[in-house]
């Protein structure tokens, strides 16, 4: 090989290296533009030229490469009667995104995540959460009363409603970018007996004395049970380290965890992401909240909410490209993970007696210090029953790795509920003849055959209240580590560990920000982790200022 040829080939290769380091800056750059970036509502005029009621699968939109429907094609949206209506879009109008909404909770990915952290809540997220176990639910399928089964939900809430699906759990956003949506979310007060108080409910008034004190609202329309509960939003630091944390190191630990415990803590592996580890990669987590939090149209990625004051209204050009989104998820990745802070000789004496005592009482059968190459992270990322004071009523998925078969209570489910009733992975109950798509298995029970999904999780028959409460009713501990292990019940109190790095800077604490202190964090703990806050309790002043001092130094990044 010639001189010239090889060093144009080094040339050549440099040169490749220079722009591939140019353009991770760029998209690092664009990335932030787009966490900062204050999304706002085009109000475009329809451009659909004509409507219809049923169209085959086969027509569904197809997408290029930026996410934007191709022309001529149909898109699918939410309707009424059991039909999914399409429309088919105007080859001579532009496609306009519409941006922020229609449903948001928030107008930009800082607002929630202020320096990489988390917020207040004023930002929460609340949930409702149908219960399965409602007399709504043993409605002979097909029942006429205010238009089926759908029509009553879509009465009281339509969010939980998605074409012919019923939603268990669906996000309460806190606003519209569209008119009629606020009485719709002031409806779901009329079934509460004391009434939703706008400490806990509306975000310019929300605290954190009146999470602590009521954490579960239950409320009742007509023959549903449903419960409102929140979530705070999480610190994002170091997510790129957690991404490369590997599968099979969870899965060690969780078996380690449950053999030197002897079965008093057993971690489930789930996703890395989320309060119930319900996402499994950071791409998914970061277009998730895109499409829930921002309400953007993210493509065929992620599933942007309706607007449930008006069934019929389309979005159907994407807000964020693929592109756009993999540019957001890369400044995610390298937001920076928490790091020891300077000390003098004396406060690291104080710190390293301190994380003696949190390693005495038993925070670090959870709480590990390192997770390679997550150094410092001060978690497990595993699911742990975290007792009945941390119960929720949207539970943790049954879709986990090593996971027992749900075939035999899932058998049970489809008998309660008539024939084609089943869940899906995301607690959505179907009630059509021929039952979900996708993996079915055919069941016998009570003389009825019925398709459903195998992975359905069963709940436990409780008494029919006369209130609306949560729990809807006791079960033992005994009854739920060895009969009901694995049901809707027992999901509702599992938990993934938070990381701690950073948590001196990330109050409040806990799922719902109930916690306004670390003490108070640490009394709640429940579940598998009642000795170690026994073991707290237990401590004298000294030890526990000794513990305060580790856990302060635990800073967020500063960079």
């Amino acid at each position: 090989m010639g001189f010239h040829h090889r060093f144009g080939l080094v040339a050549g290769l440099v040169l490749a290296l220079l722009a591939t380091r140019k353009g991770m800056a760029e998209d690092a750059i664009a990335g932030r533009e787009l966490f900062e970036r204050e999304w706002e509502f085009v109000d475009r005029p329809q451009t659909f030229a004509e409507f219809e009621t049923a169209a085959p699968r086969s027509l569904r939109p197809r997408r290029d490469r930026d996410g934007e429907m191709r022309r001529g094609h149909r898109r699918p949206h939410r309707g009424e009667g059991g039909i999914v209506p399409f429309v088919r879009v105007d080859e001579k109008q532009p496609l306009i995104a519409d941006g922020l909404g229609p449903m948001h909770n928030a107008k930009s990915c800082v607002s929630c995540h202020p320096g990489g952290g988390a917020s207040d809540v004023d930002h929460n997220v609340t949930l409702i959460t149908a219960d399965p176990r409602s007399l709504f639910f043993e409605e002979p399928v097909g029942y006429e009363g205010r238009g089926g089964t759908k029509g009553a939900v879509m009465d009281f809430f339509p969010g939980l409603v998605s074409g012919n699906t019923l939603s268990f759990t669906a996000v309460v956003h806190d606003a519209s970018t569209r008119p009629g949506y606020q009485i719709i979310r002031q409806r779901l007060a009329s079934g509460v007996p004391d009434g939703l108080h706008p400490e806990w409910f509306s975000p310019q008034e929300r605290n954190v004395a009146a999470i602590a004190g009521q954490p579960v609202i239950a409320g009742r329309y007509e023959t549903l049970d449903y419960y409102l509960s929140q979530r705070n939003s999480t610190p994002l630091y170091g997510m790129g380290l957690i991404e490369l944390v590997p599968l099979n190191r969870l899965i060690a630990l969780a078996q380690s965890q449950n053999r030197s415990s002897r079965g008093v803590i057993s971690g489930q592996v789930a996703g890395k992401y989320g309060w119930r580890g319900q996402v499994r990669t950071l791409s998914d987590f970061v277009a998730g909240a895109c499409a829930t939090e921002l309400g953007l149209n993210v493509s065929d990625t992620a599933m942007q909410a309706g607007d449930p004051a008006d069934p019929r209204y389309v979005s159907y050009a994407a807000d964020i490209s693929p592109r756009e989104v993999a540019d957001l998820t890369s400044y995610v990745a390298g937001l920076p993970a928490p790091q020891r802070q300077s000390l003098s000789l004396e406060e690291r004496k104080q710190v390293r007696r301190g994380e003696k005592v949190f390693s005495s009482i038993g925070c670090v059968a959870c709480h590990i210090e390192d997770l390679q190459p997550a150094r410092g992270i001060y978690s497990d990322l595993l699911l742990h029953d975290m007792g009945a004071g941390l119960q929720d009523p949207s539970p943790a998925s049954v879709f986990r790795v090593g996971s027992p078969s749900f075939a035999e209570a899932t058998s049970v489910y489809s008998a309660r509920h008539g024939r084609g009733a089943a869940l899906d992975a995301n607690g959505q109950l179907y009630r059509d003849r021929d039952g979900p798509p996708g993996n079915r298995r055919r069941s016998k029970s009570r003389g009825r055959s019925s398709d459903v999904l195998v992975g359905t999780p069963m709940v436990v028959p409780l008494a029919y209240p006369d209130q609306p409460q949560f729990p809807r009713g006791e079960i033992s501990e005994l009854d739920l580590k060895l009969r009901y292990q694995s049901t809707w019940d027992a999901m509702q109190r599992e938990w993934k560990t938070p990381p701690l790095w950073g948590v001196a800077d990330s109050a409040p604490y806990l799922h719902d920000g109930r916690a306004k202190t670390l003490t108070d964090a640490i009394l709640w703990h429940g579940g598998e982790a009642s000795q170690s806050m026994r073991n707290y309790v237990r401590l004298g002043d000294g030890q526990k200022r000794l513990l305060d001092v580790f856990l302060k130094s635990l800073k967020a990044p500063t960079n």
